[in-house]
């Protein structure tokens, strides 16, 4: 059931403590909403969503390189098929505890810190993670960069929603995760470039010194972590968050900072709307002012409960389904027989799919679909391809459904990773997203050690398959059932 007035009404209600102080903090946030539309779309934004985007870019770009190192480590490490869960495991074990801490945090402390910390926590344990002398060391390590890299996706979200008008919110944000996309592709090609040149033919001999291309994709791709930082220097707290924790002064200071970036000129009347930025009751807004009541927020009213049950669902099982196919593609080609010279080119074209999967989302998310049409029909079509994937049997349709996996999968995630942070409103955002993405996490754990499991069985892909694409059925109901429309609405 799709409600407007009653759930909004009844949204609005549970903000506030009273009447009075539903009026006041609406009031300044009303004005800071309307201010961030006046100041538009500009050369602030841009670099912001460059800058937001590194973090997108490493969230993927890490969890890529699983399937991308599994068969050098393999050979080097002699580890076997049912061992192969645990690096993903690990990996994402480490991100359910990132995002629930920095969700959390980021609430507290400001966005802009935890920003910075969980890239550069991720590039550092990267860099000494390519370093590893067995397979064990390098799951401890994979765990501890987990722990950074699942913080990006819930803070650079909220950072970004919070210093980006609404008429172009959905657009933007869906752009934003064009990123998350290109993190695949990325360390793909650094795949494709090293690991053949510089990795072992076989089992037999295999060292550490003739084994360096899975190496150099791990430590590079730490290093362009840390890299990214130098773009994140001077990047300020967002206005919401200043506006939460009552520093008006310095949200007014960042605000004409966002209007100087975006060229505007000194004499424009947003900056008389600036000046005059008032919000009577922050603590209102504060996260962690009414920390006992902090997580139950979430679940004020029945349309908001059943919204967070549901984005639990949907967060948890797309991540089962996708990470099931996704972590395991490179074994999924060997057991469709596709030759070991081809298994990296072949991975790079996958992950080149992705890439117009996003813009595809960013389009439908502004359209009569919305952001839960968009979410229900690409899921389901996601759904589809994974059952194609079981029948088709040469190398053409294999990549041809694999890239169809993959572009309906990157609108999906597109579309609710708009969605999500839409829905909660600033002091509560962090954590909201927070604690979805956590979930998500929990389902990357499980999905490496079952489909390892069932692989280990040995009858083939066919159960892991079918775990998945029940997974990816159970979201798509999911995501029918969302009674709140988000599209047009303001950061509350």
């Amino acid at each position: 059931l799709m409600v407007d007035n009653e759930q909004i009404m009844e949204s609005l209600q549970s903000f506030s403590e009273d009447s009075k102080g539903l009026v006041h903090s609406f009031s300044g946030k009303d004005q800071l909403n309307s201010i961030l539309d006046e100041i538009g779309v500009g050369t602030f934004h841009w670099k912001l969503m460059v800058i937001c985007g590194c973090g997108w870019l490493a969230d993927n770009g890490w969890v890529q390189t699983i399937s991308l190192i599994v068969p050098a480590i393999q050979k080097e490490f002699g580890i076997e098929d049912w061992e192969l869960g645990f690096l993903g495991s690990a990996l994402f074990l480490g991100m359910a505890a990132g995002s629930h801490v920095w969700g959390r945090l980021s609430d507290k402390i400001g966005r802009r810190l935890a920003f910075n910390a969980t890239l550069a926590i991720a590039g550092c344990m990267g860099i000494i993670a390519s370093f590893s002398v067995n397979y064990y060391m390098l799951i401890i390590f994979y765990f501890l960069l987990g722990t950074g890299v699942g913080g990006n996706l819930p803070v650079d979200g909220a950072m970004f929603a919070e210093f980006t008008p609404k008429q172009a919110r959905g657009k933007l944000m869906v752009l934003l995760s064009v990123f998350w996309s290109v993190g695949g592709f990325f360390v793909s090609l650094f795949a494709w470039v090293l690991i053949p040149r510089y990795g072992c033919d076989s089992k037999d001999d295999c060292h550490a010194s003739s084994n360096l291309g899975w190496r150099f994709v791990v430590g590079g791709f730490g290093a362009v972590n840390l890299l990214s930082l130098l773009f994140r220097t001077g990047l300020p707290e967002t206005p919401a968050f200043l506006c939460s924790k009552g520093e008006i002064s310095r949200a007014r200071d960042v605000l004409r900072r966002i209007a100087q970036s975006n060229a505007i000129s000194p004499s424009h009347r947003v900056y008389r709307k600036i000046d005059g930025l008032v919000v009577d009751r922050p603590e209102l807004l504060v996260g962690d002012h009414d920390s006992h009541i902090g997580c139950s927020e979430l679940f004020v009213g029945r349309y908001m409960k059943a919204t967070t049950y549901l984005l639990w669902g949907i967060w948890f099982f797309s991540t089962y389904g996708f990470t099931g196919f996704n972590l395991f593609l490179t074994k999924l080609f060997e057991y469709k027989n596709i030759h070991a010279g081809s298994l990296y080119r072949d991975a790079l074209v996958y992950s080149a799919a992705g890439v117009p999967g996003s813009l595809l989302g960013a389009y439908l998310v502004d359209t009569q679909l919305g952001r839960i049409w968009t979410m229900v029909m690409s899921t389901a079509i996601t759904v589809v391809c994974l059952l194609f994937f079981l029948l088709v049997s040469n190398e053409a349709q294999i990549i041809a459904i694999s890239c169809l996996v993959n572009i309906s999968s990157m609108v999906m995630f597109a579309a609710y990773y708009t969605y999500t942070p839409e829905v909660y409103r600033t002091a509560v955002r962090g954590r909201g997203v927070g604690i979805a993405s956590g979930l998500s996490r929990v389902a990357g754990v499980l999905a490496p050690l079952v489909n390892s499991g069932l692989l280990a069985l040995g009858s083939g892909i066919f159960f892991p398959m079918i775990v998945n694409t029940a997974a990816m059925g159970i979201a798509t109901v999911c995501m029918s059932l969302l009674p709140i429309k988000t599209k047009g609405r303001t950061l509350e």
